[in-house]
């Protein structure tokens, strides 16, 4: 999807804010592994076409999969035959990292904290928490947990849940992930490294976003402002203090992530 059409009609039909679907197809891509991370740096790098630049563009809705585009897992998996559940639990968790810490107003599709995969796009993708007795919902093989689609769904220990819920506080409890501009600092034209910038308005404070699209742990060194000098993890895993003046080292798993937030 070109952001160009979306920008469109911020300018055209004067709304401020039009759902990102740009932004849902550009993650269903990287976080498949079928196109390096540069896919979203690049469709990033449109933000000023909105009407109002960049920080319009913080109000867009981002989602990852709806009742009309399918859920965002059954993309990851029908990119990947034979994907096992594992691997898709852990892209779609890395896809839910990105929509809640980089810029936009992140939309959760329900179910999708529950593992729910489905079989395809508009009624297909419409399962519903209650116990269900639709055949064709009923026999999908949800992610993260063993319940089907014929139980009641709502299970506050499904790892899906549990990193929503983790991410939601730290993006509530820190400003610059519900406000902040943001500067990309690192991507690939293959699977492998992303990493974000985003800044407190008020305080000029850098947390770095860092993500991981390939199914090998990764080592880099990314550009962060020079005044960032020690680091707090507020997910994943963070190098405590800048590797020099400006730069920092990056480690992180297959499909991992971290959130660093420079200190005072």
């Amino acid at each position: 999807v070109d952001p160009a059409l979306l920008a469109r009609w911020s300018h055209n039909a004067d709304l401020t804010a039009p759902i990102d679907m740009a932004f849902a197809a550009a993650a269903q891509r990287v976080v498949s592994g079928k196109a390096g991370t540069e896919v979203l740096a690049r469709m990033f790098e449109d933000d000023p076409i909105y009407k109002g630049g960049e920080k319009a563009a913080l109000r867009l809705p981002t989602f990852l999969g709806n009742h009309d585009f399918g859920r965002f897992a059954m993309f990851v998996k029908q990119a990947n035959p034979g994907i096992s559940q594992d691997e898709l639990l852990a892209r779609t968790m890395l896809g839910h990292a990105m929509m809640l810490t980089q810029r936009g107003v992140p939309t959760i599709y329900s179910g999708d904290e529950q593992g729910f995969v489905s079989d395809g796009n508009d009624q297909l993708a419409r399962e519903d928490m209650f116990a269900s007795k639709v055949a064709v919902y009923n026999d999908n093989d949800l992610i993260g947990t063993d319940a089907t689609t014929a139980q009641d769904n709502f299970d506050v220990r499904h790892p899906l849940y549990r990193l929503i819920a983790e991410l939601s506080a730290v993006r509530r409890s820190t400003p610059a992930l519900t406000g902040g501009l943001q500067k990309v600092r690192a991507f690939s034209d293959k699977p492998g490294l992303l990493a974000i910038s985003r800044f407190d308005s008020k305080t000029g404070r850098e947390v770095v976003l860092a993500f991981n699209t390939s199914d090998r742990p990764i080592m880099n060194r990314i550009a962060v402002d020079p005044r960032s000098l020690s680091f707090a993890t507020l997910a994943g895993q963070c190098a405590l203090d800048a590797a020099a003046p400006g730069s920092l080292t990056i480690t992180l798993p297959a499909f991992g992530f971290a959130v660093c937030a420079a200190k005072p």
